[in-house]
């Protein structure tokens, strides 16, 4: 049985809306953090309403929800610093290959099971970083590795979490701290605040991070548990977006993706695809 079209229409979308974040949030990393402070309290913001109508916390939730807000913290400055070092469009899709791959393995560890075709996934993840590796933007690997492990912890902690937590409270408690301590910090460090001058990119950047997981989890909602393997592969259809995205937005032609990148990134797409598909086999 096929996807629903609205289904596959969200988590297209979804996936657009992450690229188009990310390859904002590149252009303004290396001038500072302002940009993701000032989008993460947007983003924020405007999540609140979904949060406080859905608010369901148990008691055994609160413990996932600080160490996942540790993690999101880690992730927004990792996120920030990979992006100052080097291009979105060889970054981010070391950092989104590498998490699942990550992910793996700590399941592997725990004494949990995993399908063999997920090695399959695994090994091409591994060529397309290599690729990538090999090329002129070498410095990804190293720069988007500790985004991939932040990304792999919060991903661990939160699964298990949100069987205690409502997925849209989950999301707005864990970025509290990173929120309100951000904001605290950069407004006692400088005297401008961050929001003073606020370019339309930063609302997408804070408005897309939002939607673009709501718009996953209500993919989510309409398709079968079997099928949700079919989501999470489509929606790292954001991997070839950001090559895109960086290809027409590029404002001279040496900052465009290299063939070679571009290549890479498809092999790392194929990879978690098939790692997505696999957990339902």
């Amino acid at each position: 049985m096929g996807l629903p079209t609205l289904a596959l229409a969200l988590v297209l979308s979804s996936a657009l809306l992450h690229a188009l974040w990310n390859v904002l949030l590149g252009r303004t990393a290396p001038t500072g953090f302002d940009a993701a402070i000032a989008g993460n309290t947007i983003g924020w913001v405007a999540l609140t309403p979904f949060a406080v109508a859905r608010w369901r916390v148990d008691d055994a939730g609160w413990g996932y929800l600080a160490v996942s807000a540790g993690f999101s913290i880690t992730y927004f400055l990792l996120l920030n610093v990979a992006y100052a070092r080097a291009p979105v469009h060889a970054a981010y899709p070391v950092a989104r290959g590498l998490a699942p791959v990550l992910v793996l393995l700590v399941t592997l560890a725990a004494g949990g099971t995993v399908p063999a075709r997920a090695g399959l996934g695994v090994l091409v993840i591994s060529v397309g970083i290599l690729v990538t590796a090999s090329g002129a933007s070498r410095r990804s690997v190293l720069a988007a590795t500790p985004v991939a492990v932040s990304l792999t912890c919060y991903t661990y902690v939160a699964s298990r979490g949100l069987e205690h937590v409502d997925p849209s409270t989950y999301l707005w408690l864990s970025m509290a701290p990173l929120v309100l301590g951000s904001v605290t910090f950069r407004l006692l460090t400088k005297p401008v605040s961050p929001y003073a001058r606020i370019a339309r990119d930063t609302y997408v950047i804070g408005l897309g991070s939002v939607a673009a997981h709501v718009l996953t989890l209500a993919a989510l909602a309409l398709v079968s548990e079997a099928q949700v393997p079919a989501i999470a592969a489509l929606r790292e259809t954001g991997i070839l977006f950001v090559i895109a995205l960086s290809w027409l937005t590029a404002k001279a032609h040496d900052a465009r993706p290299t063939p070679r990148t571009a290549l890479g990134a498809l092999f790392v797409f194929a990879g978690v695809a098939v790692l997505a598909l696999a957990g339902n086999s």
